[in-house]
């Protein structure tokens, strides 16, 4: 620690000079002058000082009016008075009402009584220094705390140990539709829902912080969360109780559990068809061996696509959850030829289709995330190819529009029935019936991405014959004409 400061007045010099020098020789930093006036002027220009050692009756200025203007400077500085006995009173009422910390009577029959004054003092003004630091952080951590309180979108509420309630923010009045509840009983100005809530937890575990939900009026589901305050002893001192609207989140397990049921329902019936070809060959020996074979290859195709579609459908909640996306420029003429040139031929050779393709390179970039464009384009035209019809025509063309690149993926099946369109981006199951590798979920996905990477999809009849798949992406142009538009932009079809 470094040496501590301090500033010795006396008009006696003799004296002056004994107790600057026996203050120098116990580590201390010392000023010393014998006229007061010089002694303020010190304060001003040399300070801070810890401790002024000062003579109470001196001429021009005495010890109390120099204790008062130094204080003035620097209100932390303390203050040891030397007086003779004559003017002890003096010294008791400048302690009394101007705040000196100690005073000491001439002759200084022992000069260490000085060190030990000084050393006292100096640790008292530590402390105070300390205790203000300590209030000053304690005032700056009320104050975010206050803010947090008042900010945060969770309803909190407080009440001290009679159920008074001492914190309600403005999130609480707003659920609670009241202002002004604080310093009511909690009990009896609670809505019910919450009142019979911290009657029950009263009775049952006070002592305990609990998370219960409750049912609010209306529609919505509030999480409870409440925890008591303990006080000294381990005895409670009253409660904080945070309510959370967590009717979004209950929404979604609803979807999830109804997600898992549409997809029990729909692999039920190719699970029953393997479980029929298990049992078929329960007794090999009574199976021809080319229906063995054939059984075979079923029940291994069937797992295959129920395997493949578990699959998708893990991926499709992953794209779901819009984690992991990277965006970089991309050339869509260049992306879409090069899924073409590296798709199977197998159904497409079987069922002698035509692939066509206008795919002009002149269009401008899109900033996107190659890899899962590449997912949502590769399922599209895998879903066209198995829609068509022997000896028809699967169509993929690009053009630029309203700064927004269109991309076109047409097929030759049969026109969905306009009863079927509202359903078409649900997630369905697809057997190997089609004879391509698709698994029902390509709309789905497809969706799913292109709405992550900013873009819109649409399902349309072009005529008599097939279904047109458009997908509709952003340009760089359009991406930064609405970045600098007004707040507010209205919701896509």
């Amino acid at each position: 620690m470094d040496a501590e400061k301090i500033l010795v007045v006396d008009d006696d010099e003799a004296l002056l000079y004994m107790m600057a020098s026996h203050l120098e020789r116990q580590g201390y930093l010392v000023e010393s002058t014998s006229n007061p006036f010089q002694g303020l002027e010190l304060v001003k220009t040399k300070g801070p000082f810890v401790v002024l050692v000062t003579d109470l009756m001196m001429p021009y200025m005495d010890g109390t009016q120099l204790l008062r203007k130094a204080r003035q400077v620097d209100p932390r500085l303390e203050v040891i008075v030397i007086t003779a006995s004559a003017s002890v009173e003096t010294a008791i009422a400048t302690l009394r009402e101007d705040g000196a910390y100690n005073y000491l009577m001439k002759p200084l029959e022992n000069i260490n009584e000085l060190s030990i004054a000084v050393k006292r003092a100096a640790a008292y003004r530590r402390l105070q220094l300390e205790r203000e630091a300590l209030q000053a952080q304690a005032l700056a951590d009320a104050e975010r705390l206050r803010l947090l309180i008042t900010n945060i979108g969770d309803a909190i509420l407080a009440a001290d140990a009679q159920g008074n309630l001492t914190v309600v923010n403005p999130a609480a009045e707003l659920l609670l539709g009241r202002s002004n509840l604080i310093g009511c009983n909690a009990l009896t100005s609670l809505p019910r829902p919450l009142a019979t809530l911290l009657s029950n937890w009263h009775a049952t575990s006070a002592q305990r912080a609990a998370v219960i939900e409750i049912t609010w009026p209306g529609t919505a589901t509030q999480m409870v969360s409440l925890t008591p305050i303990i006080g000294a002893l381990d005895v409670a001192g009253g409660w904080v109780m945070v309510v959370r609207d967590i009717s979004h989140l209950k929404q979604l397990d609803e979807l999830k559990t109804q997600t898992l049921t549409d997809t029990a329902n729909r692999i039920r019936l190719p699970l029953v068809q393997a479980m029929n070809l298990l049992t078929e060959l329960s007794n090999p020996t009574a199976l021809p061996p080319e229906r063995m074979n054939k059984v075979v290859y079923q029940l291994v195709r069937t797992w295959q696509r129920i395997q493949q579609w578990a699959d998708e459908l893990l991926e499709l909640a992953q794209y779901e959850s819009g984690v992991g996306i990277t965006t970089t420029t991309v050339n869509p003429a260049q992306l879409l030829n090069d899924i073409m040139a590296h798709l199977p031929q197998d159904a497409v050779f079987a069922k002698r289709l035509r692939l066509e393709t206008s795919l002009p390179t002149d269009l401008s970039p899109v900033r996107t995330d190659a890899a899962m464009l590449r997912k949502a384009l590769l399922g599209l035209i895998t879903r066209a190819i198995a829609r068509s019809e022997t000896g028809s025509t699967v169509r993929v063309s690009l053009h630029e529009q309203e700064w927004q690149i269109w991309i076109d993926i047409s097929d030759g099946g049969s026109p969905l029935a306009e009863a079927e369109l509202p359903h078409a981006f649900e997630r369905s199951f697809v057997g190997n019936s089609s004879g391509y590798d698709s698994t029902g979920l390509e709309l789905a996905t497809a969706k799913t991405i292109i709405d992550k990477l900013g873009g819109q999809v649409w399902l349309r009849n072009p005529g008599p014959v097939g279904s047109t798949i458009t997908i509709c992406l952003p340009t760089p142009v359009e991406q930064n004409t609405a970045s600098s538009a007004a707040p507010h932009t209205p919701a896509r079809a």
